[in-house]
């Protein structure tokens, strides 16, 4: 890893994939009956959820590669980016990861989403983005500052 990159404590994709799975497992041995069945309105909301974070993803990448920067938040930064979704959230990537989370839970009646989710949203808070932003602060200064100002952190 360089040293010029956030000191994050998690790969956030890795916690992306690890909430559903891990909702799913408990839901395997616990399942604790809270959503109601399939075919709901939480299913239909669920896969709106989901197009919504497929959404987020797709834009946030592409402003990154537009911008001509690196996506993995292990790399160092190449460029502020405040184009795409980073016009209205700083993190449209992670909010999308939150979403899909939600999503899947809803979908495949997850009740142990409902907890992995907020726990996903945290991790991705304190171990992520707080990290990123005290490195983008040091490494952009004024133009990063003026960014926090102007554009919400979540939504």
């Amino acid at each position: 890893m360089s040293k010029d990159a956030p000191d994050i404590l998690f790969f956030p994709p890795a916690l992306s994939v690890a909430a559903p799975i891990a909702a799913a497992a408990l839901e395997w041995f616990f399942d604790l009956r809270l959503l109601q069945p399939p075919g709901g309105r939480l299913t239909s909301l669920g896969i709106v959820l989901i197009l919504l974070a497929g959404g987020l993803a797709i834009s946030g990448t592409r402003a990154f590669r537009k911008s001509e920067t690196n996506i993995d938040p292990r790399q160092p930064a190449l460029v502020l980016v405040r184009t795409g979704p980073y016009q209205f959230t700083r993190n449209p990537m992670y909010l999308g990861m939150i979403t899909l989370n939600l999503g899947l839970t809803f979908v495949f009646l997850l009740d142990w989403g409902l907890f992995t989710t907020p726990l996903l949203a945290l991790a991705l808070h304190f171990g992520v983005v707080l990290r990123e932003e005290a490195y983008l602060t040091d490494k952009f200064g004024t133009p990063y500052s003026d960014y926090l100002k102007q554009t919400r952190r979540w939504l």
